[in-house]
């Protein structure tokens, strides 16, 4: 995935003036989406993630029925907010759920899906925001075995398949946002006086999560969300709560106020470099997380393979979302393109469950995984010279070899170690290339340009100086996340950001610039400047607005610009330099230089 694909896929809840806090108005009540980006106890209960690097997510719910429409009218982007979005009164919503009644739901094909894609344990939604609990619950009627026709337990039915077929099992749980209840958080069309918030933890929330901990076996983990207002004291009541019945079960960062056990990062966001300590990335197969019958915009299986390649090449897990539909059933899309996903992840199990990240700086052909010491090198772009240059590797190779076993022939030079490919791509999603080392593994993470492919310079791994590095996060369609670390607040000439890497031979590339910029800083001139050689461009007004008339949030508008040829004259090392010429555009966004091969 290119850096803009990345700027292009999609992600769900946080306009970009409010991402530093991770701050969402709803109804004028302020909102911590995602909890804080790094929980502080990093306990050892959550060491089998290593084992679980790809899972399953599934939203569903009564927004399922309701598949993204409501009394006529289409509300696209993520369905399962489909009830704050249309202000459905809480006395109508009920109504789905009379006729709730999802007779194509099986557990055990579920999780054989599941299990067949090579994913390892499940996380389900027990009640998501709208308060509906997708379970027998005695702390409250409104639930699916009670109210809804189905009069069944689909989570007890899940909880028997997961453990027949050897899966793990945890449940998501809104702590916080229910727009069935007064005293919660969200619904202020049909209660606008603000409620008492720890009348409703007290008397539904804290009563449903010991319910799901009681009656369900042992649990993966129970997954928070939008931790809105609740204290530290609160937070820590639920962890206690969890840990306590089930002292191995898990508990996410979106807990709220800096607890958890590991660390669930922003909707769709994968790190631009490998992260310390327990983490994961949720992303969802189309745009929306709950059923849409309007989202056909389905992710490829070989990109489904890519993200979950970055994920663990950074020392994630990556759990992908299904949304089933109201009667129970999996989209077909998902279906089809899970099955191609296993076969591909069951071929290369080594090379992802239990791995490590990689010892290697920025590839510009793939990612690599680590597994001792072996290295498997996943070629997204398989070179048309029939070389492979592995930049930073400083071990002894005693082998390399393709997927069905051939050896490759490999040839050591100073900056790391050149493979000698067959002019045919291997079949499969992502071609896995096994390099076995000896001895303790020496590698760098220095930054390589390599001839014959793209090479992202991202801002976030850039040096800065007068200017600043900014996180952006976005919607265009609603809850349709997108993620962009940037550099910003220029200061004028001689404020830049710049990057020093190496190249292992002579090379030309066209260098283009990804960035956002407002009205006010059109055609502002900038400077690029490579080994002392200077040439200067403008930059113009991207379109991007402050406010979006739809559902509010800012819009940058990223676009690439081409600036031109650059030559790389010689190997070894180069410094590339970025910045404005003057005072003009400060406001000005900067993701990153790619640099792409001329020929």
């Amino acid at each position: 995935m290119t850096r803009r694909e990345y700027l292009l896929a999609g992600a769900s809840l946080l306009p970009a003036a409010q991402a530093a806090g991770q701050q969402r108005s709803v109804d004028g009540t302020s909102l911590q989406m995602w909890g804080e980006s790094s929980a502080k106890d990093a306990s050892p209960r959550g060491q089998w993630l290593k084992d679980s690097r790809f899972a399953m997510f599934i939203h569903w719910g009564l927004y399922s029925e309701l598949a993204g429409h409501w009394d006529g009218k289409a509300y696209y982007g993520i369905s399962e907010w489909i009830m704050n979005r249309a202000k459905i009164p809480a006395a109508e919503y009920e109504k789905v759920a009379r006729r709730f009644n999802p007779t194509g739901f099986d557990a055990r094909e579920w999780v054989r899906t599941a299990k067949a894609a090579g994913m390892r344990h499940i996380m389900i939604t027990s009640k998501h925001h709208d308060g509906f609990a997708m379970f027998k619950s005695a702390a409250s009627s409104y639930n699916i075995a009670a109210a809804s026709p189905f009069r069944r337990d689909p989570l007890k039915e899940l909880s028997e398949a997961c453990r027949a077929e050897g899966l793990r099992l945890g449940f998501y749980y809104s702590q916080s946002q229910d727009w069935h209840e007064k005293d919660a958080v969200g619904n202020r069309w049909d209660f606008p006086a603000p409620g008492n918030f720890q009348n409703y933890l007290a008397g539904k929330a804290i009563p449903q999560i010991k319910e799901l901990l009681d009656n369900y076996g042992p649990l993966a983990g129970i997954w928070f969300d939008t931790p809105g207002p609740i204290t530290p004291q609160q937070s820590k009541e639920l962890v206690d709560l969890v840990h306590t019945a089930q002292p191995q079960c898990l508990v996410n960062s979106r807990i709220g106020n800096g607890l958890g056990d590991y660390d669930t990062l922003g909707d769709m966001e994968i790190p631009r470099a490998p992260r310390a300590g327990l983490w994961e990335t949720v992303d969802t197969h189309n745009d929306s997380w709950g059923y849409s019958s309007d989202d056909l915009n389905f992710k490829t299986a070989r990109e489904i393979a890519q993200r979950l390649v970055k994920v663990v090449s950074r020392g994630g897990v990556y759990m992908l979302n299904i949304g089933p539909d109201g009667k129970g059933r999996m989209p077909p899309q998902s279906l089809r393109m899970l099955k191609q996903v296993g076969a591909w992840v069951q071929a290369n199990e080594a090379a992802i469950h239990g791995a490590d990240p990689t010892p290697l700086g920025a590839l510009a052909w793939g990612e690599c995984t680590r597994r001792g010491s072996t290295l498997y090198l996943h070629v997204f772009d398989w070179p048309e010279s029939g070389t492979l240059v592995v930049p930073g590797l400083k071990s002894k190779l005693t082998r390399a070899k393709l997927p069905n076993g051939t050896n490759l022939a490999a040839k050591q030079i100073p900056e790391g170690w050149v493979l000698h490919l067959p002019d045919r791509r291997p079949g499969g999603l992502i071609p896995v290339i096994t390099l076995e080392t000896e001895g303790a593994m020496v590698a760098n993470r220095d930054l390589f340009v390599l001839g014959g492919h793209d090479n992202e310079l991202d801002s976030g791994g850039a040096t800065l100086t007068g200017c600043k590095p900014a996180k952006v996060q976005w919607m265009e369609k609603f809850g349709d996340w997108k993620h962009a670390e940037c550099a910003t607040e220029w200061t004028g000439a001689g404020s830049m950001a710049s990057w020093t890497f190496q190249t292992v031979e002579p090379a030309e590339f066209y260098a283009d610039v990804d960035y956002t910029l407002p009205a006010e800083d059109d055609c502002s001139e900038w400077r690029l400047t490579l080994d002392g050689k200077s040439v200067t461009f403008p930059l113009i007004d991207t379109g991007e607005r402050p406010r979006r008339t739809a559902f509010g949030g800012a819009l940058p508008r990223f676009r690439t610009y081409r600036i031109g040829l650059i030559q790389l004259e010689k190997p070894g090392p180069h410094q590339l330099e970025l910045g404005p010429t003057g005072k003009e555009g400060q406001a000005a966004r900067i993701a990153g230089i790619t640099l792409r091969p001329a020929s």
